[in-house]
């Protein structure tokens, strides 16, 4: 009897304890990334704390994923790093290639992706930001493995649907994309933007990288951002056809937005972990993928741009 309550009381215990923070923000697919997150969380609790501001000469590159595993290759590629926190999202300022580089690890989702993004370019003042990580194919032709250098993103759930009287299931097809609101400086006001454009220098930079490494399966495409996991072909292929997407992901756009408020360069760069219209597999590694492209990426822009 005393070993039968001892089993209950902790099953009890699994089921009503709270989940980490990432795999609460995460969906059941996406928790298969977990113990990866928790190893590399030990090499980061290693990293030497920043004592004051931080001072640079020239203006940082800051460089963005959303998880460990989509930051680590770029942390561990920094020459000393120095680790700064500012409302708990994550800042790992060192040099690559004898430049200043910041790593931000923005957690998951547009609210932390917009948050840690804005917090990085008024501690860091950067020159660009390139945020990267980990998507799921909207593009048949597309590969897990492939990546996409993103000639454009947009936000697929800022729509507006038509309207549809009561008792009767919405057509969510019919709708049109709102865009989301960002500075415009020619006007001096706030408008809707349906998508946003990367800066032509990276973009051009991207595929100079892509056309000299051949190992790496490049394409320009449209990077779509929500806070959802699409799993519904019908609905994949709808977004593929009418808004042109080649993959979603969760934080991209929310950068490229507060990128123009700030009036910064940036990119967005997305390796596939997944596409369902091929079939059910999440490879959660491939971040190393992207991680190793945006380094090279990297290096091309100081040595091509800012070092000129």
């Amino acid at each position: 009897m005393k070993k039968f309550f001892a089993l209950l009381i902790a099953a009890l215990l699994l089921v009503t304890v709270p989940a980490s923070a990432e795999t609460q923000q995460t969906g059941n697919s996406d928790a298969s990334a977990e113990p990866l997150n928790n190893l590399i969380e030990n090499f980061y609790a290693t990293l030497p704390k920043a004592k004051g501001d931080y001072k640079s000469r020239v203006r940082p590159i800051i460089v963005e994923g959303a998880m460990n595993t989509e930051t680590e290759v770029l942390i561990k590629a920094l020459k000393n790093p120095v680790a700064y926190c500012e409302m708990n999202y994550l800042f790992v300022a060192g040099t690559y290639k004898d430049y200043p580089v910041v790593v931000v690890r923005t957690e998951i989702g547009l609210a932390n992706a917009a948050a840690s993004t804005a917090l990085a370019i008024k501690k860091f003042n950067p020159v660009a930001v390139i945020n990267q990580g980990t998507s799921g194919g909207h593009d048949s032709a597309l590969k897990i493995g492939d990546i996409v250098i993103g000639e454009k993103t947009i936000d697929w759930v800022a729509i507006k649907t038509a309207y549809s009287a009561a008792g009767g299931l919405a057509d969510i097809i019919k709708q049109e994309n709102i865009g989301t609101y960002a500075y415009d400086e020619a006007s001096g006001k706030f408008q809707a933007y349906i998508e946003y454009f990367p800066d032509p220098t990276l973009f051009n930079i991207a595929f100079k990288v892509a056309n000299t490494h051949k190992e790496f399966n490049a394409v320009s495409g449209t990077i779509s951002t929500a806070n959802a996991w699409l799993n519904n072909i019908d609905y994949i292929n709808f977004l593929h056809e009418k808004y042109g997407s080649s993959c979603e992901e969760m934080e991209t756009n929310a950068v490229a937005q507060i990128c123009q408020n700030a009036g910064v360069p940036f990119i967005g760069i997305r390796v596939l972990s997944d596409n369902i219209l091929h079939d059910d597999r999440y490879v959660p590694e491939n971040a190393t993928i992207c991680q190793d492209f945006v380094l090279l990426v990297v290096e091309e822009y100081i040595r091509d741009v800012l070092k000129k």
